[in-house]
């Protein structure tokens, strides 16, 4: 007996009693409101070293023999989660087989965590390119303006919006919920927030699934922005070939015209300059179903009217984000005026019919300008000692979401042949649903080079 004492002191001290079991802290009861199935529980997650908020996370319990938890994000990077996660429970009907599925809405943001920032989350329009210093400085000004009317609200809390925040987050759930490592997927925005828990946690790692993500783990960010630029160009080329050699010429000429001045949208009561309408065309070539609408928007726009380039009836007609870039602005590099004049000619270079039309190279360039908070959570490699990953994207992000998966030795990445975002959680691709629920569960992986239909 004594020699068994012996052998097992050791493994006492290395594996946490509560490794296996979901931690009594945390009181499960039914999710407010009506809707999906769902069980909340409230958690106190450090601010700073005096000061807690409390997060609420909802999971989906396992219907069968429970072997563990997965954390879901669904990106945004705000949002309410608890509320998607009740909105499609049938996506993780495998998984809920042997597993919990959890997640939480996150710290400041609107939802069932507190407190929320009282800012203004509403669509945020991108401004168009500084001709000069001077313009620059506007902006610096506008947005700092900005920026310290919604950090006065919580000055403690807006300094802690960033992804390498929500990734502490992370890691106090998973000790509530008593799991020696975590299971993450992230989708779209949530895989940035995935990308930060294996940088800070790397041997908590179990699985980590990121789909249609951006690239926050490089080195080198302006490389990140040309490889970007040619992702996006490769996706227009579709259009281009399906529309024909003509119509690249015609749109390059479109572009320099309305960068000379802008071309009216008339029924939209504004007008767009070249970049704008870049983006904007971009949107709707998203769906082929558009792609026709796309040749008759730039025939009318040659003729003087740029309308049928804007969004549906009822929307902003420009072009925008929403959410403020509260997180955003600290999870990314903030530039001068002789910087983003480098990186957008430089990108105009590399994609002569997309530009630095999207949203890392435009938006949080000339939004984030002047934020009175310096970025706290900079794009950085993954550590080499991470598990293999599991990504997957489409037309518009596998190549990004590969560049992430790339960097961690013997990783997989789907491939759908076609248009969208977020295959999983979004689009609900079976395909990669099942792909998903066996690598989460049994850490099997599919063969190289899968795609999914």
């Amino acid at each position: 007996m004594g020699r068994v004492i012996k052998l097992l002191l050791p493994l006492l001290l290395v594996v946490p009693p509560h490794a296996h079991q979901p931690h009594r802290a945390l009181d499960w009861q039914p999710c407010p409101g009506a809707g999906a199935v769902a069980e909340c529980a409230d958690l106190p997650v450090p601010v700073t070293s005096s000061r807690t908020i409390t997060l609420t996370l909802a999971r989906l319990p396992a219907t069968g023999p429970r072997r563990g938890s997965v954390l879901v994000n669904f990106g945004g990077p705000q949002g309410d989660q608890i509320a998607i996660l009740r909105s499609r429970p049938q996506v993780f009907d495998r998984v809920r087989e042997s597993m919990d599925v959890v997640t939480w809405d996150p710290r400041g943001y609107p939802g069932l965590s507190r407190p929320a920032l009282a800012c203004d989350w509403s669509l945020l329009r991108t401004p168009r390119f500084p001709a000069d210093q001077a313009g620059f400085d506007r902006l610096v000004a506008a947005n700092r303006e900005r920026g310290e009317r919604c950090r006065a609200t919580d000055p403690e809390l807006f300094d802690r919006m960033d992804s390498g925040s929500d990734a502490r987050d992370v890691e106090a759930i998973r000790v509530a919920l008593g799991e020696r490592r975590v299971n993450f997927i992230g989708t779209s925005y949530g895989g940035v927030i995935a990308q930060a828990y294996a940088r800070r946690y790397p041997h908590r790692v179990r699985t980590v699934y990121v789909d249609g993500t951006g690239n926050h783990s490089t080195r080198d960010w302006e490389r990140e922005l040309d490889a970007i630029a040619r992702d996006n160009e490769a996706f227009v080329r579709r259009f281009l070939d399906w529309a024909g050699a003509d119509v690249e010429r015609r749109w390059q000429a479109l572009v320099a015209r309305a960068d000379a001045e802008p071309v009216p949208a008339l029924t939209a009561n504004t007008a767009y300059d070249g970049t704008q309408l870049q983006a904007l065309a971009f949107g709707k070539l998203r769906r082929p179903a558009q792609w026709e609408e796309v040749v008759r928007a730039i025939a009318a726009a040659e003729a003087g009217d740029a309308s049928g380039f804007a969004p549906a009836a009822g929307r902003d007609p420009n072009p925008g984000l929403p959410g403020g870039g509260v997180k955003e602005c600290l999870d990314f590099p903030h530039a001068d005026f002789p910087r983003v004049t480098r990186t957008v000619e430089r990108l105009r270079r590399i994609a002569p019919n997309t530009g630095a039309s999207f949203p890392l190279a435009w938006h949080l360039p000339l939004t984030c300008t002047g934020w009175p908070t310096r970025t706290a959570n900079p794009p950085a490699p993954l550590p080499v000692a991470l598990p293999p990953f599991l990504g997957a994207g489409t037309w518009q992000d596998h190549a990004a979401t590969k560049r992430v998966t790339d960097q961690v030795p013997g990783s997989r990445t789907i491939f759908h042949d076609g248009p969208g975002h977020n295959l999983f959680a979004g689009m609900m691709n079976a395909c990669v649903v099942e792909h998903v629920s066996a690598y989460v569960t049994e850490r099997r992986l599919p063969p190289a080079d899968a795609s999914c239909p």
